[in-house]
């Protein structure tokens, strides 16, 4: 087992370098953000997908509650839009493309039932076929749900069942292939589990349905796997939480990421049921299969640990005694099928009008046989107004090969821009923060909207923000990052 190393990455300390991006097109940009809908947890994290080199598509919600599905070409022309006719009381919960299409998952309610309904835009003409209805099923406590494959060719809509203490019974549904029709009907009755509190459903592009199941009051951490050809699950299930070191932990927050060689990677945060500390990182691997678990060395969130990160905290004058607001954000792979876990702080100081925060960030590395490879600190300090919550902070990412690439909206060393940074994910250096400069507006409004952040490749992205020299709206732009 390697030891664990700590590289600390002194981001706020280190020389902040005065980077040039390269325009390769820009344009006015609309933007109407559903204010009624959870922020915090949005549904819908990725409104632009590249279909292309320099294509992609984008989903717009327009002033009236309506949506769009756009197409841009190279030098951001608009090619096509295709309006998906909603009203504001219905919800997208889905935004992908297939090889053919955009598609777009919304929901309505009509009286004590729900529907979620698919609608199909072809890429090539922009045409918008009828509407397709998915499932209906009861109104409930409980959101229906949506899942679909990497490249876009199985989508499983779902509608959970649960008792009176919310505590998850049976998951309902259907699966569809990349034209949006039925492959089969899903159930999946869960009875044997006892007390599962969440559930996260991810799907590959085979079609085989992966359900990782929260249960035991928040202690075990089950996962099945069910594919088109036989009814019976494939089970794997793991005692997370427990009695370790005389205290008693249970699971507090969970991430799950179905990678592409179709090995499936969990991580969880626990914390002591008592005292509501932080205690340990869990990472495992599901390799259906060989029908085996691989778990990683346990990572304590020691009070060394806490010291360690104060120590590089140069923007709050009183440190954090303990671990919080600290939440899984990500799972990535990496070329040499290395495992980078990142966890981020985010919080609101309370009250209604209270700004919102997302601080540091923590990186957890793995190499291809779960051993411990690197473990690193990224300081940053983000302030969001309570209305646009994390609309603009926070981070986007992007893996190519062995480099991780983070773009943010951050005030360093007095300049407010958006900057880049690149982790060598063999030995977590990470680069100094990079300005793109882009001479973003600093007036305390939305001036970056993060959910339009696509990568094309590690240097060449496109950013929705607004410049503080030009019209006061926010302009789409295509960069060549350098």
């Amino acid at each position: 087992m390697k030891n664990l190393l700590f590289i600390f990455v002194f981001a706020l300390l280190a020389c902040v370098v005065n980077g040039q991006s390269r325009t390769k097109g820009t344009t006015p940009f609309e933007y109407h953000p559903n204010l009624t809908e959870d922020r915090y947890n949005q549904r819908i994290t990725n409104k632009t997908i590249p279909t292309g080199p320099e294509q992609f598509v984008i989903l717009s919600r327009k002033a009236d509650g309506s949506y769009a599905v756009e197409q841009y070409q190279a030098g951001l022309k608009k090619q096509w839009s295709a309006t998906i006719p909603l009203t504001p009381e219905q919800t997208v919960y889905g935004f992908y493309t297939s090889k053919d299409a955009a598609i777009v998952v919304a929901q309505t309610k009509t009286g004590h039932t729900q529907q979620l309904y698919g609608y199909y835009v072809e890429l090539v003409s922009g045409a918008l076929k009828d509407k397709q209805l998915l499932l209906e099923s009861p109104v409930s406590n409980r959101e229906p749900g949506v899942a679909f494959s990497q490249d876009g060719s199985k989508l499983l809509v779902y509608h959970t069942q649960a008792d009176s203490n919310h505590r998850i019974r049976s998951i309902s549904g259907s699966l569809y292939d990349e034209k949006l029709s039925k492959i089969k009907d899903t159930n999946y009755n869960l009875n044997d589990v006892r007390d599962i509190l969440s559930v996260d459903v991810q799907l590959n592009n085979a079609g085989d349905q992966h359900l990782s199941l929260i249960s035991d009051n928040m202690n075990r951490l089950t996962v099945r796997q069910y594919n088109l050809k036989d009814p019976k699950a494939k089970i794997m299930s793991v005692l997370v939480g427990g009695v370790f070191d005389g205290k008693k932990v249970y699971i507090m927050d969970s991430r799950f990421k179905l990678m592409s060689d179709g090995q499936l990677y969990g991580a969880v945060i626990t914390a002591e049921e008592t005292s509501g500390l932080y205690h340990s990182l869990k990472t495992v691997r599901f390799n259906f299969e060989a029908e085996d678990m691989v778990f990683a060395e346990e990572f304590k969130f020691t009070a060394d640990y806490l010291a360690k990160i104060n120590g590089l905290n140069k923007t709050d004058q009183n440190k954090p005694k303990r671990f919080e607001d600290i939440y899984l954000s990500d799972i990535y792979q990496a070329a040499d099928n290395q495992i980078i876990v990142l966890a981020e702080k985010k919080y609101t100081t309370g009250g209604k009008n209270a700004p919102y925060f997302a601080k540091e960030m923590l990186l957890f590395a793995y190499d291809e046989y779960m051993n411990s490879a690197w473990s690193s600190v990224l300081m940053k300090h983000q302030q969001a107004s309570a209305e646009d919550v994390f609309s603009g902070i926070s981070y986007s990412a992007y893996m190519n090969g062995n480099t991780l690439s983070l773009l943010t909206l951050e005030e360093l060393e007095g300049k407010y821009d958006l900057y880049l940074r690149q982790i060598d994910t063999k030995t977590g250096e990470t680069t100094p923060a990079k300005g793109v400069r882009l001479n973003v507006a600093n007036d305390k409004e939305l001036a970056y909207v993060k959910d339009f952040t696509a990568w094309f490749s590690d240097k060449d992205v496109t950013v929705v923000v607004r410049p503080k020299k030009r019209e006061a709206g926010l302009r789409l732009h295509h960069i060549q990052l350098k």
